[in-house]
């Protein structure tokens, strides 16, 4: 017939591509699959990194120890004296942060400080596993003392704290750590009973008490450093994760081991005063050498209270 177009049947090669529904879930499936192969390497890799971060931290806080007691001949205290500051400032001049450290008057109690002393962010003092963003304390520090009163005064927080010796039920502030506190004179004098400074003191003359020749057990066998343990819950609460500059409150800026004070073994453990980590069974340390070990969480609270100790005489093996 004339004027009708004939239809062609489609051949094979001219059928629709495309995929089915059946093929489209296949593809996603096998994708899935091979995320949820690779999630725990890549986050292994991420927490390797993280980790390796919080070593090269303790690294540089070593290395700034090292050149405190190269120019004063003596190891940085825990804290100068009751009120003022703690460790973690007083070495901020060997971390390149002189202009922070020279607009803190050392004259001046903590309480007195200006926002920029107090407030200013050092990365290098958190480690990332744990967190590693801008945070200050937010309850807590207030000045402890008889006879001065002070609301709560916000500082910058730290990951890190100093070794305060062998801990032995709540006499946990040891005079036989590495790094203890200073001996300082102040105007008015303190009270005898407590080291309370009156009100409107100033800080006159303060000194170490300690050298690396007080750590009698050698270099690498006492602790300066270590990660401290902090409830997730406590964050930014003074005597646990109050101010790391606060020297009013030990527990924000020190820590102990041995019996009763044996490394936290997860973030939630119900301790204040003891070196722990959120790195998977495993807590950073920094030794008098300026070496940065990483121990197990179960290492026992002998050989954690013998490496608190610089001078009990006794000597530390593998570990």
């Amino acid at each position: 017939m004339t004027g009708l177009k004939r239809r062609h049947r489609p051949t094979h090669n001219q059928t629709r591509s495309g995929f089915s529904l059946i093929e489209l879930l296949v593809v996603m499936a096998i994708i899935a699959i091979l995320v949820a192969l690779l999630m725990p390497a890549v986050q292994s890799s991420r927490e390797a990194a993280r980790r390796t971060q919080c070593r090269n931290n303790l690294k540089q806080i070593g290395v700034a120890i090292h050149n405190f007691h190269a120019q004063e001949g003596a190891l940085p205290p825990s804290r100068n004296y009751d009120h003022y500051t703690s460790w973690a400032f007083l070495i901020l001049p060997h971390l390149e942060q002189i202009t922070l450290f020279s607009s803190w008057d050392a004259s001046l109690k903590y309480y007195y400080q200006p926002d920029e002393a107090r407030l200013t962010h050092i990365p290098m003092y958190m480690c990332p596993t744990r967190r590693s963003e801008n945070m200050a304390s937010k309850r807590g520090d207030d000045i402890f003392s008889p006879l001065e009163t002070s609301g709560h005064v916000p500082g910058v927080l730290s990951d890190y704290a100093c070794s305060a010796g062998f801990g032995a039920g709540w006499n946990w502030i040891d005079s036989r750590g590495a790094m203890i506190m200073g001996d300082a004179t102040t105007d008015p004098p303190t009270i005898p009973f407590g080291n309370y400074a009156p009100p409107g003191a100033k800080l006159v003359t303060w000194r170490s008490r300690t050298s690396f020749r007080d750590l009698t057990d050698g270099t690498s066998q006492t602790v300066l450093v270590g990660e401290k343990h902090v409830r997730p819950s406590r964050f930014g609460i003074a005597q646990e994760d109050g101010s790391i500059y606060n020297g009013d409150h030990p527990g924000n800026f020190s820590r102990c081991g041995g019996p009763g004070y044996p490394l936290a073994k997860s973030p939630t453990d119900r301790f204040n005063n003891n070196f722990g980590s959120y790195h998977d069974n495993l807590c950073n340390f920094l030794l008098g050498d300026g070496s940065v070990r990483s121990v197990g969480v179960f290492m026992s609270t002998d050989i954690l209270g013998r490496l608190t100790i610089r001078n009990d005489d006794e000597f530390v093996g593998e570990y």
